[in-house]
C-alpha cells in the first residue's frame, strides 16, 4: 500500500517538472491566445454601448425671470347675463412646461434622423441603396429613449434616477456626444419658437375678443338710443292723442281722486282705480309734451345706457395686451441668448459598454494556458515514449 503511494508521489512530482520543464512553451501559447484575440477586438467594430444623459429642469432663478409675466392678470366676462368678470392669469410659463415641451422636440424621429445623417452616425457605404440607409437611420433614431425618473427618494434597492435621462444604443462615443449637442440646440430653438407662436396667437385672440367685444357693445349702445327714440317717439303720440282727448272734455286738471273705502276696522286711503290717461288733465300732458320734446341730451334718459358705456370705457382702457407684450420681451422668452428650456448634462453622459472585452482576454489566457499543459504534456510522454523505444 505504503509503495502506490509512494509512485504516485513519485508522478505527481514528474508531471509538475514536466509542467515546469515546459513553462515558456505554455506562456507562448498562453500569449500567442492572447494576442490573436486582442489582435481581432482591435480590428473588429467599436463595441456598443448605453448612453445615459440626464435632463434637469431649469435652475429656480432662472424661473424667476417669468414671474412678473405669470403674475399678470386679466379679467374676462364669466356671465353675460349679469356682466360678472372673473380673474385669470393672461400667460404662464413655468419649468414644468419647458421640460415637457423639451422633451418632445428631443426626440423628434426627423430631427434625429436629419442628425445622424448629418454626422454620418451610419456609413453609408455599407449599404446597398438609399432607402436601406433611410430605413436603418430611422431604426437607430426608433433606440433614443426618454427614461423617467425612478426611486428618487432611494426607499427600494435597485435602479435609481433623480432626473429625466435620454438613453441610446450605440458605438461611437464623439459622433453621440456630438450628436448631443446638436440635438440639445435644435430642441431649444424649437421650443423657443413654439412659444413665441403661441404667445402672439393668444396675442391676436385676445385682440379679436377685445375688439368683438367692443363690437357688441357699441351695437348695444346704438339699439338703446334708437329704442330710446322709438319709445319717445310712442309716448309722444300718445300723450298728443290724450291731450286731445281732455281738451275735449274740457278736463284742465287731474281729476283723478283717491277714494275712501270704510272698513269694519278702519279706513283705508288712497286707493285708486284704473282711469283713463286724459283725465289727468291737458295742462299737465301738454307740459310733458314740451319737457319731453325739448330734451337735448336723449343718453341722460336712456335707461342702462351709462352701464354699457362703462363697460365699453373699460375694455377701451384695458392695457394688458401692452403690458403682457413688455413684459414677455422682458423674460428669456423673448431674448434668446438667454434662453432655456432644459439642461441636458452632455458633458456628465454615462457609457456602459456591452461587450466584454476583459472577460474574453481573461478567458483566452486560461484556454492558452490550458492548451499549452496539455501541449507540454503530450509532447513530453511522446518523448518519454520514443526514449523507451530506443532503449
Amino acid at each position: 500500500m505504503n509503495e502506490t503511494l509512494t509512485s504516485d508521489e513519485i508522478d505527481l512530482l514528474q508531471l509538475i517538472e514536466t509542467i515546469w520543464d515546459g513553462k515558456w512553451k505554455i506562456i507562448a501559447i498562453t500569449a500567442a491566445c492572447v494576442l490573436g484575440v486582442f489582435g481581432f477586438q482591435f480590428i473588429s467594430p467599436e463595441p456598443n454601448f448605453v448612453a445615459t444623459t440626464e435632463i434637469k429642469p431649469i435652475s429656480s432663478k432662472q424661473a424667476d425671470n417669468y414671474s412678473a409675466l405669470n403674475s399678470l392678470e386679466v379679467f374676462e366676462i364669466k356671465s353675460e347675463e349679469d356682466g360678472s368678470r372673473n380673474k385669470r392669469e393672461f400667460f404662464k410659463i413655468t419649468s414644468e412646461d419647458l421640460m415637457a415641451l423639451y422633451k418632445e422636440r428631443l426626440i423628434q424621429p426627423d430631427t434625429l434622423v436629419k442628425i445622424f445623417n448629418d454626422l454620418a452616425l451610419l456609413d453609408r457605404e455599407e449599404f446597398d441603396s438609399d432607402d436601406k440607409y433611410n430605413f436603418a437611420l430611422r431604426a437607430l433614431a426608433g433606440k433614443v429613449t426618454l427614461l423617467p425618473p425612478v426611486n428618487v427618494d432611494e426607499k427600494e434597492r435597485g435602479e435609481q434616477r433623480r432626473n429625466w435621462t435620454l438613453s441610446i444604443v450605440y458605438n461611437d462615443k464623439n459622433k453621440w456626444l456630438s450628436s448631443l449637442q446638436q440635438l440639445h440646440d435644435i430642441a431649444t430653438k424649437e421650443v423657443l419658437e413654439i412659444s413665441n407662436r403661441r404667445f402672439e396667437r393668444l396675442l391676436r385672440t385676445k385682440g379679436l375678443k377685445r375688439s368683438y367685444e367692443l363690437e357688441d357693445l357699441s351695437t348695444q349702445i346704438t339699439n338703446i338710443l334708437a329704442d330710446y327714440d322709438r319709445k319717445t317717439s310712442d309716448r309722444l303720440a300718445f300723450l298728443s292723442e290724450q291731450a286731445l282727448i281732455a281738451r275735449k272734455l274740457g278736463v284742465a286738471k287731474n281729476t283723478i281722486e283717491a277714494q275712501t273705502f270704510g272698513a269694519q276696522n278702519g279706513v283705508v286711503a288712497s286707493v285708486t282705480t284704473d282711469a283713463p290717461f286724459y283725465l289727468r288733465g291737458y295742462e299737465a300732458i301738454e307740459k310733458e309734451i314740451e319737457l319731453i320734446s325739448s330734451r337735448k341730451d336723449k343718453r341722460a334718459f336712456a335707461s342702462g345706457l351709462l352701464e354699457l358705456e362703462q363697460k365699453k370705457r373699460a375694455v377701451e382702457q384695458d392695457k394688458t395686451l401692452q403690458r403682457a407684450e413688455r413684459l414677455f420681451a422682458d423674460t428669456p422668452l423673448g431674448k434668446p441668448s438667454e434662453f432655456s428650456a432644459a439642461i441636458l448634462s452632455i458633458e456628465a453622459t454615462s457609457f456602459q459598454y456591452k461587450s466584454k472585452r476583459m472577460l474574453m482576454l481573461a478567458l483566452a489566457a486560461v484556454v492558452g494556458g490550458m492548451i499549452g499543459v496539455v501541449y507540454v504534456l503530450i509532447a513530453s510522454a511522446m518523448r518519454g515514449r520514443r526514449e523507451a523505444e530506443a532503449g
